[in-house]
């Protein structure tokens, strides 16, 4: 969970997922994916899912996303659940949820199945989740499968969903394919021919700046937060082109500073006569 924040993205939105991947029932309260800092120790469990209701019987879990191998991985879980237990004494009980990419990713340690048994351990191969799904399912199916069986996997989510989780199947897709560009990727989805998604038809269809300007606000503020007053302003003022660019560049961007560079580098440009037409009619 440390070195990939796809999967802190997705149980953040679809905490319903722990649940499935856990075989149990849809939570009847609403849960809270949280970061919660370990004092005295300088370090944090990045996935954690907590109930929001008092009730005892509901239990928390402990999500760990294992990508690279590692040998001390099960003693750290160990040692991470007990002091979280002795640091806030929940009243709730636990279940941990372990993701590998692939079974050769696990490193197995003695007495594993008791281990298992007594941390309420169960693990996760993302290659060996059935297909056809859920959604969030599908998401996480996305990360581990092969490049072409990802981009279908992609294509299909979008094309039931395609605003809500195109910023994250894209960023995963890159993720698999880094020599590709992010236009390149869009088309490989099937989102610019397709129209498939509400910045294309806006922005790329139908040419309108003001619409995509209010777009491209939009998604900054989802991805980065409230902007400030001049902040808004110069998003306003830019071009379609830039606006363009701006869409695609902020799938990459962490916090506002990311935008202040970004803008830094790309001043507004001023509106032609043609635009003005344009945005008048």
């Amino acid at each position: 969970m440390r070195t990939d924040n796809l999967f802190y993205r997705l149980f953040q939105r679809a905490p319903e997922l722990a649940f499935e991947l856990l075989g149990l029932s849809p939570p009847a309260a609403p849960y809270q994916f949280q970061s919660v800092e370990l004092k005295e120790f300088g370090f944090r469990l990045d996935g954690l899912l907590l109930p929001t209701a008092p009730d005892p019987a509901l239990p928390f879990i402990l999500i760990e996303a294992q990508m690279q191998p590692d040998a001390r991985f099960y003693y750290r879980l160990q040692n991470e659940l007990a002091t979280y237990l002795l640091q806030y004494q929940p009243v709730h009980p636990w279940r941990v949820l372990v993701l590998y990419p692939n079974r050769r990713t696990e490193r197995v340690i003695p007495n594993l199945p008791a281990y298992l048994t007594y941390w309420q351990v169960q693990r996760v191969y993302l290659d060996e989740l059935p297909a056809n799904q859920s959604l969030a399912m599908e998401l996480l199916r996305l990360i581990a499968a092969p490049v072409a069986e990802a981009v279908a996997i992609g294509r299909a989510i979008l094309q039931q969903e395609p605003e809500p989780w195109l910023e994250w199947v894209v960023e995963a897709l890159v993720r698999k394919l880094p020599g590709q560009g992010r236009r390149r990727l869009m088309e490989m989805l099937g989102l610019v021919p397709l129209q498939q998604t509400q910045f294309y038809r806006e922005v790329y269809q139908e040419g309108a700046q003001a619409e995509g300007a209010t777009l491209v606000l939009r998604l900054l503020q989802r991805k980065v937060g409230p902007l400030s007053p001049a902040q808004v302003q110069h998003v306003q003022s830019l071009s379609l082109e830039q606006l363009e660019n701006l869409g695609e560049a902020l799938l990459d961007f962490q916090s506002v500073s990311d935008l202040e560079s970004w803008l830094a580098q790309n001043p507004a440009i001023a509106p032609t006569e043609d635009d003005l037409a344009t945005n008048s009619g």
